[in-house]
């Protein structure tokens, strides 16, 4: 299997791994801190990835939408 050369593909692979990677220091991390800012930066990632999957999503209602209707789905705002 190929990966995608896609950067906003690549940025949420990336995203994917690093959220993995925290989660895993998350899980042996003692000091109560550094859990609240792998906790806060988990979080963080998270909402990146949850970005990325609606514009992909509104992107495909879009197209969905002119391949129905057309242009005129986007009436002209005198």
């Amino acid at each position: 299997m190929r990966r995608s050369n896609n950067p906003e593909s690549i940025r949420l692979y990336n995203l994917k791994v690093e959220r993995t990677n925290l989660m895993k220091q998350l899980k042996y991390e003692k000091n109560e801190d550094h859990k609240n800012n792998l906790e806060a930066e988990i979080g963080r990632i998270e909402d990146q990835i949850d970005r990325i999957y609606v514009e992909r999503e509104g992107v495909a209602h879009m197209k969905w939408l002119l391949s129905e209707f057309g242009e005129d789905i986007f009436p002209d705002r005198d």
